[in-house]
């Protein structure tokens, strides 16, 4: 019986540092005085990580926002502008269209404007009532469709006794003349016509020279 106990004592300390071992291998966190984990520690440690893997503060998200914001107000803006120019110049664009629609037409009408001119100069002066009613008969036609030139935007070119201007006047001719300054239109051999204020036929004249 004697070496049965000595067997059970020295057994005792053996399996008793084997267990102890085996605790520590299995608990690698180390426990605090109290022998509780450091909970703050650990939850510190998770939002620092947090922080340096691309974490964005609530004043960097405000900044953000309003950059953002500031950039959909530009391009607004901008596409305002481009709206109220391309509004504008498509109305400019539809009122010269207006303007100069007849301009062609007009043209035309103008050789009828021209043979009026040349009829009256061809009628010779008389007392004759049947000449004198051919006449007045002539002359109104050319006045109506003056008239009604007029009235679409068609004016005349007074070109005679003006400066020179190459913009309105085609001269085909100079006449030598002391008494008048050199430049000057002194024969009108075609009237010229604006139409809009824009030049639609210029006027065919002699100038001065000297």
């Amino acid at each position: 019986m004697s070496n049965n106990s000595t067997q059970n004592q020295e057994e005792t300390p053996a399996n008793g540092e084997t267990e102890f071992v085996a605790a520590t291998e299995e608990s690698p966190v180390t426990p605090d005085a109290d022998g509780a984990l450091d909970e703050a520690s650990v939850e510190a440690g998770d939002a620092s990580s947090e922080k340096q893997e691309g974490y964005i503060s609530p004043m960097e998200m405000l900044i953000q926002a309003q950059a953002k914001a500031e950039e959909y107000r530009n391009d607004y803006l901008r596409a305002l502008a481009d709206m109220k120019n391309l509004r504008q110049r498509t109305e400019r664009e539809m009122q010269q269209a207006r303007q100069f629609a007849i301009e062609s037409f007009a043209k035309d009408l103008l050789q009828v404007a021209d043979n009026l001119e040349r009829a009256l100069g061809a009628i010779p002066a008389s007392d004759d009532p049947v000449a004198v009613a051919l006449t007045d008969g002539v002359r109104m036609v050319a006045t109506g469709l003056e008239s009604t030139l007029k009235k679409h935007g068609v004016t005349r070119i007074q070109a005679l006794n003006t400066p020179f201007d190459p913009n309105l006047h085609q001269a085909v001719m100079q006449i030598e003349d002391p008494e008048v300054p050199p430049d000057q239109v002194v024969r009108e051999l075609q009237t010229g016509y604006l139409l809009n204020q824009r030049l639609l036929r210029p006027s065919m004249v002699g100038i001065s020279r000297n």
